[in-house]
């Protein structure tokens, strides 16, 4: 075989040698490839999954806040409701007829059975109704030796009654206010049954 012939075969092992290393090379990084973006569809899928978690997350911990928000709206609407329907009590109260709030006022201080003492009442009421109320929860009390004080209290209405050191605070707001634990539910039920089913506690 001459140099020739063999310089071709060398050529021809080196080129059959070269084409399968490079067919070899590309099967794998096609393999790699392809490996490669079936990785980067499922980080992909993943990521996505991810965000649609996070983003039903995010949605429902903005729900509960506007949900809370709501239901804060709505239980100081309520406190709002009961405190002027307090009020109001009180201000109906105050204004009752002269007669029929000293019949009222007079009742009140005969509930409490002390019969030696001092009525307290605020200025309008101790000019306008001072004397009748004493006499009144006087004949009610029987034997009654209620006076009437020269002080005079801060309050829409009613009376202190004191005796010696004692005192004892019937003002209108404090009568009005010891009934706010019972009548709430009533009043929330009556200001809001249209609106809701449902009432959180006041």
């Amino acid at each position: 075989m001459s140099i020739e012939h063999i310089t071709a075969k060398i050529l021809d092992d080196a080129n059959e040698y070269a084409n399968d290393i490079l067919s070899k090379a590309r099967q794998e990084a096609e393999e790699i490839a392809d490996k490669a973006k079936k990785e980067a569809e499922e980080i992909e899928k993943l990521t996505y999954e991810q965000a649609v978690t996070d983003g039903a997350v995010i949605k429902h911990r903005k729900n509960s806040v506007a949900e809370l928000e709501a239901r804060k709206k709505r239980l100081a609407a309520k406190q709002t409701a009961v405190a002027n329907a307090v009020l109001a009590s009180v201000n109906h109260l105050a204004n009752m007829k002269s007669d029929e709030y000293t019949a009222f006022l007079a009742g009140k201080v005969a509930e409490i059975g002390v019969k030696e003492g001092q009525l307290i009442l605020n200025a309008k009421d101790k000019a306008t109704i001072g004397d009748e109320l004493v006499n009144s929860a006087n004949r009610l009390l029987k034997d009654g030796n209620l006076t009437l004080s020269e002080s005079t209290m801060n309050a829409k209405g009613g009376f202190v009654l004191k005796c010696g050191a004692l005192e004892i605070n019937s003002s209108l707001e404090i009568m009005v206010n010891s009934l706010k634990e019972t009548v709430t539910s009533d009043i929330v039920t009556a200001l809001f049954r249209d609106y809701e089913d449902g009432y959180e506690k006041v």
